[in-house]
């Protein structure tokens, strides 16, 4: 509990890096014009009932002008692959990436949900 409550202390606590997500994008967006970004959220649920005030995180995708613009440079396949986040929360980090001719990497885009399924 001791290195819970440091590492809150040091980085903030698991809400409040939540909560700072829509505001990061809209800084993202407005220093980074074309920059894509899907927030979704989901309502609050307990039991049968749905909190209309409250929301929690569900997933984000995002891509970046530069890796935009680069990505008609490179090899027309893009190859995708995800990481299992442990944590309070978890979830799961997808990437697609490409290759250029010399086999650099390029990040294409990145999500961040709640699992691989279909939906997500």
């Amino acid at each position: 509990m001791a290195k819970q409550k440091a590492i809150a202390q040091i980085y903030g606590d698991w809400e409040e890096s939540y909560n700072l997500i829509p505001r990061w994008i809209i800084e993202v967006q407005i220093y980074m014009s074309r920059t894509i970004a899907m927030l979704r959220t989901s309502h609050v649920r307990a039991g049968n009932t749905t909190d209309g005030t409250r929301v929690f995180f569900h997933r984000l995708f995002l891509t970046f002008p530069p890796c935009d613009e680069a990505f008609k440079y490179y090899k027309s396949l893009i190859s995708t692959d995800g990481i299992h986040l442990y944590g309070k929360y978890g979830g799961t980090l997808l990437m697609a990436i490409a290759q250029d001719e010399n086999s650099n990497i390029l990040l294409v885009a990145f999500g961040l949900v709640e699992g691989v399924n279909t939906d997500s």
